[in-house]
């Protein structure tokens, strides 16, 4: 009867095991994102509830780094003590781990004497007690339960120092990629502008025009005050902005490149701001853009007239408040950078005539520069030929020939409409036609001479014609097609599209790819 009485108790206490066994498993899938205070408390809870326990106190590092978690219930109905009793606690039980798996205690809340399972955590990380004033504490089923807790308080740790470490990983990697990756932009940025800064290896000329430029350039790049460079095509713009940025206190960072009339409409803001992955079809992965490129350093934006009215504003803003937003970003990004523009356009006409932003010109020339044309300084025609016959002489390895006096001359007499780049073309190619003799100007300038004099422009326009972004397009587009028929489809060298344009080849590959044109020849 007796042996019939124990068993009939047994099985409420084995069912009551399993529940609190089955609640147990099911621990960390309901911590999972939670709080590590949360979890401890909610431990605490279980157990004491499971468990009928006078005392349970938890100390458990917090698996993020942040301080260590301390909690303690007490009587037996989970009752939440106070920080100062849960210290005095923690003072008791902690020196318990690792001498002994339960103690025999007088607790400090009631000096009642309690028996407490001692539960170190197998990570090293902290402790779980378990007190209870029964003398049999703790019974095996009750040691069950304990250790199916310490167990998933383990697993929970381990998880959540796994998620710590993979997110620090993947915020090491993320910054180390995109980091690697500006610097591949920025490189091949800088290696863009290389062959055009070694080509003209300084400014070269002794005019009174160009000693008045100098000196202006000396005035103002000290400062951070944006630049406008005015001037015709090939007068040297971007040579005296690599100028003006070499001699500012930015001089140790990028000067970044941005040539606005290469760059397709629909990819302004992309090519100047950046954009994330995924803001549109092809962008498929993050990019700084020109101007975070450009941060602490200086950015040259040429044929800044070529800049869409729609699109204005937003550089605007850039250059009033140093602040921009990626295509697809929300977030707003303040940069630090220094502004010098460049024409052959008369911006104060185009305000005039509504295609250019009043606000935006007047912020763009703080500190205007006009660059006269190589016929207005003819001082300078010799000087540079000198310097481009000695560049293409070693160049191609050869010795350095003499510019003969009737040689002088005729430069000086030809009327360069393609300004300093035309002069450098012209000399490159008589160089070439007379490796290792006497150079044969009279081949290169003899025809262009001729050229100059039969070639006839489109017809003028009125001085208030205003014109549609499309049919200006299509002006454009048809110039370009007039011109590669021309040359027969060549872009490069003397009689090609580029030389007729009176612009760099690159630039004309860049305005051919924004409109869709196709040529048998890109280089």
């Amino acid at each position: 009867m007796n042996e019939t009485a124990k068993d009939d108790d047994v099985v409420p206490i084995l069912r009551a095991c399993i529940r609190d066994l089955a609640a147990l498993s099911a621990l960390p899938s309901l911590w999972v994102g939670r709080e590590p205070p949360q979890v401890v408390h909610s431990l605490l809870d279980i157990l004491s509830a499971a468990l009928r326990l006078d005392l349970a106190y938890a100390r458990i590092e917090d698996p993020r780094g942040a301080d260590t978690v301390e909690a303690a219930r007490a009587n037996g109905v989970g009752q939440e003590l106070a920080r100062a009793r849960v210290s005095e606690l923690g003072k008791l039980l902690n020196p318990l781990v690792g001498t002994a798996t339960s103690a025999e205690i007088v607790s400090p809340l009631d000096n009642a004497t309690l028996r407490v399972a001692v539960l170190p955590l197998a990570t090293g990380e902290g402790a779980v007690f378990a007190g209870s004033a029964r003398p049999d504490f703790p019974t095996p089923l009750e040691s069950m339960v304990l250790s199916a807790a310490l167990n998933q308080i383990t697993l929970w740790l381990r998880l959540t120092r796994l998620a710590v470490d993979t997110r620090r990983v993947e915020a090491k990697l993320a910054e180390r990629e995109s980091s690697h990756l500006q610097l591949e932009d920025e490189n091949a940025y800088l290696r863009e502008q290389v062959e055009v800064a070694l080509a003209f290896g300084g400014i070269v000329g002794q005019s009174h025009a160009l000693r008045d430029i100098l000196a202006e350039v000396e005035l103002v790049a000290p400062t951070d005050a944006t630049v406008l460079i005015l001037g015709e095509s090939g007068t040297g713009k971007e040579l005296l902005a690599r100028e003006i940025h070499e001699r500012s206190r930015r001089a140790g960072r990028p000067l970044i490149k941005v040539n606005c009339s290469a760059i397709p409409r629909e990819m302004f803001e992309s090519e100047f701001f950046g954009h994330i992955r995924g803001a549109f079809t092809g962008a498929v992965r993050d990019r700084p853009g020109r101007f975070r490129l450009a941060d602490k350093g200086t950015i040259f934006l040429d044929e800044v007239g070529d800049l869409p009215l729609d699109l204005q504003p937003k550089l605007l803003r850039v250059l009033q408040e140093g602040q921009y937003e990626r295509v697809g970003d929300d977030t707003t990004r303040s940069i630090d950078v220094r502004v010098i523009a460049a024409t052959n356009r008369d911006l104060a006409a185009d305000v005039g005539k509504g295609r250019f932003r009043e606000d935006l010109y007047y912020r763009l020339s703080v500190f205007p520069i006009r660059i006269p044309a190589l016929r207005d300084r003819k001082e300078d025609i010799i000087p540079l030929a000198s310097h481009f016959i000695a560049l293409v002489s070693k160049e191609i390895g050869a010795a350095q020939p003499q510019l003969l006096d009737h040689q002088a001359a005729a430069l000086r007499a030809y009327e360069w409409p393609g300004n300093v780049r035309e002069l450098q073309n012209v000399i490159e190619r008589a160089v070439i036609l007379g490796r290792g003799g006497e150079i044969r100007l009279d081949q290169v300038l003899g025809t262009r001479a001729g050229e100059q004099r039969r070639s006839s422009g489109p017809p003028p326009q009125p001085a208030d014609e205003v014109v549609s972004e499309q049919e200006w397009r299509r002006r454009e587009r048809a110039n370009l097609m007039a011109a590669l028929t021309r040359s027969a489809g060549r872009i490069y060298g003397h009689g090609g599209a580029a030389e007729l344009l009176g612009v760099k080849p690159s630039t004309l590959q860049s305005r051919l790819r924004a409109l869709g044109i196709r040529t048998r020849e890109r280089a």
